[in-house]
């Protein structure tokens, strides 16, 4: 029998205090994860003690955090996308002298995958987190995978082009452009993105991006490859 919270199972009431604590910025008080969550106070205090002993969940002062074994299983997600990225970005980013970000579409979202960031930029990058509406990359993916945000005027423009930019939309100081990096059955799986001083033309970088692109999604199929034949 499949037990009920307010209506969820507690595999989803369990995940929403997940997703609260990762919203809050990893670490919450039990007031403010019923507020996110909207679950009544008994069930996010029995459900953070159950979460807590399998070590999703941890202990903070009077708070909770995001739990190590959370962390542990998370390392495995997209290995060959993060082997490829940690290997080429930092490369990649010191030779075209701009910050560079792998985001992918997963949840509904545009998700952060890696990223390779100057000193000099100030450039927020954590793996995991969602993209803000109006990014280059956000609007390349939306415009190749419609249910991640509402219909865009330029996603045909976006894709016929096969770019999306942005100056001083996310940040002041700051521009950004996207390219695609295709799967090997040819979609759009990934946006790699270059961010860059608002002083320079974010298009300017578009062809070194989709050379850089095409090579990743060479690597990556003949990653894929290997790990099938192995």
């Amino acid at each position: 029998m499949r037990e009920t919270i307010g209506g969820r199972g507690v595999l989803e009431g369990a995940f929403a205090l997940l997703e609260a604590l990762d919203e809050l910025g990893g670490q919450a008080g039990l007031t403010q994860l019923v507020r996110t969550t909207g679950l009544p106070k008994t069930t996010v205090h029995r459900l953070l003690d159950q979460l807590t002993e399998l070590g999703a969940v941890e202990r903070a002062g009077r708070g909770y955090r995001i739990g190590s074994r959370v962390f542990r299983l998370g390392r495995f997600w997209q290995p060959e996308l993060r082997d490829l990225a940690r290997e080429w970005l930092p490369v990649l980013s010191a030779r075209m002298r701009v910050s560079l970000v792998l985001v992918v579409p997963r949840e509904g979202r545009a998700l952060v995958a890696a990223g390779a960031v100057l000193p000099a930029d100030e450039v927020p990058v954590s793996p995991g987190s969602p993209l803000p509406p109006g990014t280059a990359a956000g609007r390349l993916l939306a415009a190749h995978h419609p249910a991640l945000a509402e219909p865009d005027a330029d996603a045909l423009e976006i894709r016929a082009a096969g770019y999306a930019a942005e100056s001083e939309t996310i940040a002041a100081g700051l521009a950004c452009a996207a390219v695609g990096i295709r799967t090997p059955d040819g979609r759009v799986g990934a946006a790699l993105a270059a961010v860059l001083p608002a002083r320079r033309d974010p298009v300017s970088t578009v062809a070194g991006l989709a050379g850089t692109a095409r090579s990743f999604s060479t690597a990556l199929a003949e990653s894929s490859l290997a790990n099938r034949a192995g």
